[in-house]
């Protein structure tokens, strides 16, 4: 089964949530990358927290940001300024995309940039709850 990289997005949404993370963590199936593990570590409000959550996120299973995950995501962009699409999904966005790609992953999301992305990719992505419907 692949694993699921879990955009920020997607991160302390709800606990109408609460399940399905705990679902994807008992089955050892929620990833991180560099790009996600850098913007839930700028939210840190300490430095005591800062420390807790790089010491919570180091356990998770890490997919490469590698030259093939960077040039997934620059045809991503290409693809998506074929239609003029290109400035809504964020530059961290289509990093989060084409690391996922390249390593097989599930795009884990509560953004709608990732359904414009899957649209040029055909890449798998799951919305962690029905749009709309978190606050």
């Amino acid at each position: 089964m692949p694993p699921y990289l879990a955009d920020t997005s997607a991160w302390n949404r709800s606990t109408a949530t609460r399940d399905r993370w705990a679902e994807l963590l008992r089955a050892d199936r929620l990833a991180i990358c560099a790009p996600i593990r850098l913007e839930l570590l700028y939210s840190a409000r300490s430095r005591s927290e800062y420390a807790s959550l790089r010491d919570d996120l180091a356990a998770l299973p890490e997919l490469p940001l590698d030259a093939h995950a960077i040039a997934l995501a620059e045809r991503a962009q290409v693809a998506l300024a074929a239609t003029s699409q290109h400035r809504g999904p964020k530059v961290v966005d289509l990093l989060v995309a084409g690391v996922a790609e390249a390593s097989g992953a599930i795009v884990l999301h509560y953004d709608h940039h990732f359904d414009a992305i899957a649209r040029v990719t055909g890449q798998p992505t799951e919305w962690l709850a029905r749009r709309g419907s978190l606050d």
